[in-house]
């Protein structure tokens, strides 16, 4: 009998006890690139990035959403129908944001 009550309260010591946890996080600092629209039209442009299209303008909104790119110099490249009507070269560091302003260009 005393055999079983020291095995429960061994058994009830152990049941206590948390294993160690570990908590990890990665940290994104990959450089970000909005956009700062002045016409609702300008979301329509094609954003092109080193000459790699990323879709409409409009998807990377400032405040909204980001595009997330290499650090480095870039050229962005905004097309209307083809045609080019913005471009800038710019230079993004690690864990830098930056917004451009674009206008309409029709």
């Amino acid at each position: 009998m005393r055999f079983l009550i020291v095995s429960v309260f061994a058994l009830m010591l152990v049941a206590c006890v948390q294993s160690p946890t570990r908590n990890t996080q990665v940290v994104d600092d990959r450089p970000g690139l909005a956009f700062e629209l002045s016409s609702s039209a300008a979301e329509a442009y094609e954003l092109k990035v080193d000459g790699v299209s990323y879709g409409r303008v409009g998807q990377y909104l400032d405040g909204e959403n980001r595009l997330r790119i290499i650090d480095g110099s870039h050229v962005v490249e905004l097309m209307n129908n083809g045609q080019v009507v913005y471009t800038q070269k710019v230079y993004l560091g690690a864990g830098s944001n930056r917004v451009l302003k674009v206008g309409s260009y029709e």
